[in-house]
């Protein structure tokens, strides 16, 4: 990630997870991980799920009744150049693959939950995965170039048909909120296959066919 987003961002982490607003961040994370799965710190993938609740609680948790998340109070209050705030405003929360390299050398993404192709930015740093690997993840626009955040959630390969399957489903309805309930659900379900790694992929990620109806949520 750009690090001028990323100070903005820790800088937002910072102001809204302490004194009085610390309550506030034990119940998001217990929200989180009720969602998602719990987490442990021994867990190989704990420092990045962390990086992604924080990511989620600046970005999309909602604290009270405003419906505003935290980031939106930050630049009622305080002043941020506005192509940051523009780009902030542009994350996108996806699922994602991890295709290699172009002929340019930049890293490539394909956001298999909105169909598209996402170059990264030339300069930006080898993500810790190969090509073909699978994620939960958020890019971002900033300064004409994409940009991967630093919290991601790899899923198993084996398990891609599904989850193709399901988010073809969740992009025909143009609603962030079902988006956000597949991503935590396939998380929910990574946390399972975490828990119980000598039960086939299949048997576990396995989507329910009214899950989207219901919400879920």
């Amino acid at each position: 990630m750009h690090e001028n987003l990323r100070y903005l961002l820790e800088k937002i982490l910072t102001t809204y997870s302490e004194g009085d607003y610390y309550q506030s961040l034990l119940a998001a994370k217990e929200d989180y991980f009720v969602k998602t799965g719990k987490a442990f710190e021994e867990d190989e993938d704990y420092e990045s799920r962390m990086a992604s609740f924080n990511d989620w609680y600046v970005l999309q948790y909602q604290p009270d009744d405003s419906g505003k998340s935290f980031f939106e109070q930050y630049i009622e209050s305080h002043e941020v150049p506005p192509e940051m705030v523009e780009a902030i405003k542009q994350t996108n929360h996806a699922l994602f693959e991890y295709t290699g390299t172009s002929f340019r050398g930049q890293h490539v993404l394909k956001d298999i939950l909105h169909d598209s192709k996402i170059t990264l930015a030339k300069e930006h740093s080898a993500p810790s995965m190969v090509k073909g690997d699978i994620f939960i993840g958020r890019t971002t626009f900033y300064r004409m170039e994409h940009f991967l955040f630093n919290g991601l959630r790899i899923i198993p390969k084996e398990a891609r048909s599904a989850m193709k399957k399901e988010a073809k489903k969740v992009r025909k309805l143009s609603d962030k909120n079902q988006e956000l309930d597949f991503l935590f659900f396939t998380e929910s379900l990574k946390t399972k296959w975490q828990r119980y790694g000598h039960v086939d992929v299949s048997k576990i990620f396995v989507y329910p066919e009214n899950r989207i109806k219901s919400g879920n949520r």
